[in-house]
């Protein structure tokens, strides 16, 4: 290999690995730097040294026309990458990245759903070949070797030959032996043919030295003799595909291996520590060190209620230093820091420890790009947006709660609404509609950089956020048939404040209503629109138009209901009593009498015909009892009727069921209702008493506590067995029947003896 290239093979996210490079580039001073990764990025690369650049950070490689199809590229502060290319840029040197190009790795990932190529330390399924030397070594595992010898002690510049050595070693014997895997052998053929290209190129074009800085498993393969032929034979039909590139914001929980990213550290927050600490050298000793760490654990203890003295947080660094010295570390690693932490502020007990190790381990950061550095469109919106109203992208997730009567308010909920819309789901809607009007909203944001692909997707809407919300919506109500869906992609145009999408969308809902047999999905679309008309939202809505559609819905509901409910399978009837109960509950809210009173008559017909399913039959007898449309002696006349044969005990039992969902008062106050579910019950022979108690229990077990045990004591009472068996007026029951079958009872009424 030419003298010129200096190969400084390192691990992805080391805070060593970066000081120890750092110091190598410091004493080589390199005329150019080439990096490991997608060469996509090389137009990238002279935004990282921007002031508004924040780690950490990731560049972004997605297929221009499938941006599902996407890889990360991340860096944290302490990533040997990162600091290599603002060692570069800040002296204005030239940058490169070598690896395979974000084309080849994006066409690949299609064919094997591989998605995380570009994560060169991925699992394996023969192990971690470091483990060898972590054997050798008396470490548990090669994690532990590497953090110990590399990250954790600042080895310094004369660390990268030991490194290649010792790799070269195991690499000759993984590449013989496969232990990695013919997929992983592979790439990796593909991936260091283009870095020796790359590397040629750089020869060429460059008289002075070139730092080459990449994962340490490839070092050996840029070693090896090859010619540029060989090379380009290998890569030379590799397929492609166009590949569109950004810087994105990351976050520290998603450099974690916690989070799937194969080449993620076990603790970014403590990477981040204890790259302050190979950044400042002798500036801040081991005790700083152990000080400023056990600090900010008790920060975050005293953040949660805790109580936790300064005395204590002294004692913890103390004891982090001790321990450190009796076993042999230069300095506290985080081995020590945890039983310090355990034993001094803890008291040895780990839930406090439990309660801040997620912001303590692994960070909360998340990281921003400067506004001089070209976004795509919708990710600049978004940017403009979040300034706007004042929300800042976060890690962790938090609740936030909005006024819509307020300005700041509508603003936030307007972002939010829009960005669910075209599948950004920063923020999840836990709590609208709160008391009697629609003023108030509780979300829960998370920034995850996985939404940066989402917007990339909605790119095909539109150039902003407003622009890809209504687009997005039109283009799905105009595919769609559901008018169940597209009830609710009414809704949330007009929450997202999208005047001319929601009315593209309501005129698409009341084609597919027109054109649907389904009495159910029309019940269910019901019960969203009189939601937005009845509480109304804090923006403007075409009320109108929403009435008009109701009226028309719920005519046709209301003259089919009967026909929907006749000779119907079990799964057709379940459906339809659902979708009833929440279209009755909404047409009344609606208001319209005489649409109310053609309800009730539909519900009549139900509850009289003998072809009617039984479980449409009960909530239809239920909710003309509720309504006090039939008076109880009619009522209790349909009920026994229901549950006399020909009806058989199934038919009967599903009757009963759907009839007591609505409450134990129908029960407690109608003793002719009790007297002849009693009387049913008690003629029900043993085989058809044991295959109807499920439906028992779910029956009643959606009546409150108070309820049942009213029922127990008035059966228990004997009065209604009473009012069931007239020629029994006056009789006691006996001892015997009462320890027998009360317990029973309180089993099928779900109360404790």
């Amino acid at each position: 290999m030419d003298p010129r290239a200096h190969l400084f093979g390192i691990r992805h996210h080391g805070p060593g690995s970066a000081a120890s490079l750092v110091a190598a580039l410091d004493a080589l001073d390199p005329a150019m730097v080439l990096i490991e990764g997608a060469p996509e990025a090389d137009e990238l690369a002279h935004y990282a040294a921007l002031p508004g650049m924040k780690s950490p950070l990731a560049l972004l490689h997605y297929q221009a026309d499938e941006p599902a199809n996407s890889l990360f590229a991340p860096f944290a502060e302490y990533s040997p990458e990162w600091q290599a290319m603002l060692w570069a840029l800040n002296r204005g040197r030239p940058v490169r990245f070598i690896d395979w190009p974000a084309a080849c790795a994006l066409a690949a990932a299609k064919d094997t759903a591989e998605q995380d190529l570009a994560e060169d330390e991925g699992g394996s399924p023969h192990g971690d070949p470091l483990d060898m030397l972590a054997d050798v070594a008396g470490y548990a595992d090669g994690e532990a070797w590497w953090n110990a010898l590399v990250e954790s002690s600042r080895p310094g510049p004369e660390v990268f030959a030991a490194i290649e050595t010792a790799i070269t070693e195991l690499r000759t014997i993984s590449d013989a032996n496969q232990l990695l895997g013919i997929g992983r052998y592979q790439r990796d053929l593909y991936r260091e043919a283009f870095m020796r290209l790359a590397l040629r190129q750089a020869l060429k074009d460059e008289a002075g030295a070139i730092a080459v800085v990449l994962g340490a498993w490839h070092v050996p393969a840029l070693r090896q003799k090859s010619t540029q032929a060989d090379d380009r034979a290998i890569v030379r039909d590799l397929p492609r595909v166009k590949v569109e590139s950004a810087w994105v914001p990351w976050s520290d929980s998603r450099l974690a291996m916690a989070s799937g990213y194969g080449a993620g550290v076990a603790a970014p927050g403590w990477y981040r520590h204890l790259w302050q600490l190979h950044r400042e050298g002798d500036d801040l000793g081991a005790q700083a060190f152990a000080a400023g760490w056990q600090s900010r654990v008790s920060g975050l203890l005293r953040e949660e209620g805790l109580a936790v003295a300064s005395a204590s947080t002294i004692e913890a660094s103390r004891l982090a230093l001790a321990l450190a010295a009796i076993r042999g570390e230069p300095t506290p690693g985080l081995a020590e820091m945890h039983d310090a932490t355990l034993a001094a502020l803890c008291h040895g007990d780990e839930t406090p420890l439990r309660l801040v190790e997620r912001r303590l381990l692994l960070g909360e950061r998340v990281g921003a790009v400067d506004e001089a550095v070209p976004q795509m469109p919708l990710a600049a919106d978004l940017e403009r947006w979040q300034k706007r109203c004042r929300l800042k992208a976060e890690d962790l997730e938090r609740e936030i709660a909005l006024d819509l009567r307020t300005e700041a308010g509508l603003l936030k909920s307007t972002l939010l609404h829009r960005l669910v819309l075209i599948g950004v789901g920063w923020g999840r809607l836990l709590d609208a509609e709160a008391g009697r009007g629609t003023f108030r909203e509780t979300w829960l944001l998370a920034w995850s950089p996985i939404l940066s692909v989402r917007l990339a997707e909605a790119l095909v809407y539109g150039v902003t956020i407003e622009q890809a919300a209504a687009n997005k919506a039109a283009a799905q109500a105009a595919a769609s048939t559901d008018i169940a869906g597209l009830a609710g992609l009414v809704k949330a145009c007009l929450l997202a404040d999208l005047p001319q999408a929601a009315a593209t969308c309501i005129a698409c809902l009341q084609a597919a209503a027109v054109s649907s047999s389904d009495i159910a999905r029309l019940m269910t679309t019901v019960p969203t629109l009189v939601s937005i008309l009845r509480y109304g939202t804090a923006r403007p809505i075409p009320e109108e138009q929403l009435s008009a559609l109701v009226s028309a819905l719920a005519a046709e509901i209301n003259a089919g209901a009967l026909s929907a409910s006749l000779d119907i399978e079990p799964a057709e009837a379940d459906a339809l009593r659902k979708a009833m109960s929440g279209y009755d509950q909404a047409l009344g809210l609606f208001g319209d009498n005489h649409l109310v009173e053609m309800w009730q008559r539909e519900l009549a017909m139900i509850a009289r015909h003998n072809r009617a399913a039984p479980a449409v039959a009960g909530l239809a007898l239920r909710l003309l009892h509720d309504r006090q449309a039939w008076d109880v002696e009619a009522v209790a006349a349909s009920f026994s009727r229901a549950l006399t044969p020909p009806a058989s005990p199934a038919e009967a039992g599903a009757f009963v069921e759907s009839f007591l969902a609505g409450g134990a008062e129908v029960l407690v106050q109608d003793r002719q209702l009790l007297a002849a579910l009693d009387q049913w019950l008690v003629d029900l022979d043993d085989e058809s008493f044991i295959e109807l108690l499920p439906m028992l229990r779910r029956g009643f077990a959606e009546f409150a506590i108070s309820g049942r045990q009213r029922i127990l004591s008035l059966v228990g009472s004997g009065l209604v067995a009473d009012r069931a068996s007239p020629s029994s007026a006056g009789s006691e029951l006996s001892p015997e029947f009462v320890e027998q079958a009360l317990p029973l009872l309180r089993t099928i009424l779900g109360i404790e003896a």
